[in-house]
């Protein structure tokens, strides 16, 4: 009886033992998936680092092509606006005559410390005109060149109180819409010709605002 009971006993035992193995080997093969999984996340996690940084020496050359066509257009935008403020300066005095009004002195780029810069001012004994110059004219440009430049000219330059103060705008870019807004606004606008020549585009009736 006490025999029984020992083999029976010893049969519980030889099973746990067989089942802790299976369960230690399907550990293993657990841990051996895991192991394999990570080694796949480490070679995604390598390969995505290098992805990245291909990204990024792309993402800089992409970059520095951007910083050259920048400059590159900024260079041109200077060129451009350099060749409309020639182009109106030289013409001022042939345009204003035909609208009789003769000036003594023209200047451009007219600096005082503290109000900025003024492109083309023409004056006699009488008025004085302050041209802003653009290369594409926008409404917006009409607007700040009426509530700020005129007024700074104005405090800037004490001398030319009790002069007429004309303001003129100027772009070698004139849509009809932004050309008649300007005038309306009061100002000459001018603009230039299919020859490369310059012309004042305000209708004959125009009668320019005094700016005081």
């Amino acid at each position: 009886m006490n025999q029984g009971l020992d083999e029976s006993r010893l049969d519980r035992i030889e099973s746990g033992i067989e089942k802790f193995f299976q369960g230690m080997l399907e550990l293993q093969q657990s841990q051996k998936k895991t192991d394999e999984q990570l080694n796949r996340t480490d070679e995604q996690i390598l390969e995505l680092k290098e992805s990245q940084k291909k990204t990024d020496e792309q993402l800089g050359r992409t970059i520095r092509k951007l910083d050259d066509i920048g400059r590159q257009l900024g260079d041109l935008g200077l060129v451009q606006g350099e060749v409309a403020e020639e182009l109106f300066y030289r013409n001022v005095g042939n345009l204003f005559r035909k609208q009789r009004m003769m000036f003594r002195q023209i200047r451009r780029n007219v600096r005082r410390k503290g109000t900025g810069e003024f492109d083309i001012v023409a004056a006699n004994g009488e008025l004085v005109l302050v041209i802003e110059v653009k290369n594409k004219l926008a409404r917006r440009m009409v607007d700040e060149f009426i509530n700020v430049k005129l007024r700074r000219f104005r405090e800037a330059f004490p001398e030319y109180r009790g002069y007429r103060l004309l303001g003129g705008i100027g772009a070698l870019v004139v849509k009809d819409d932004v050309g008649r807004y300007a005038e309306k606004a009061g100002l000459y606008v001018l603009t230039q010709t299919i020859e490369g020549g310059a012309a004042l585009l305000n209708r004959d009736d125009f009668t320019a605002r005094d700016f005081n």
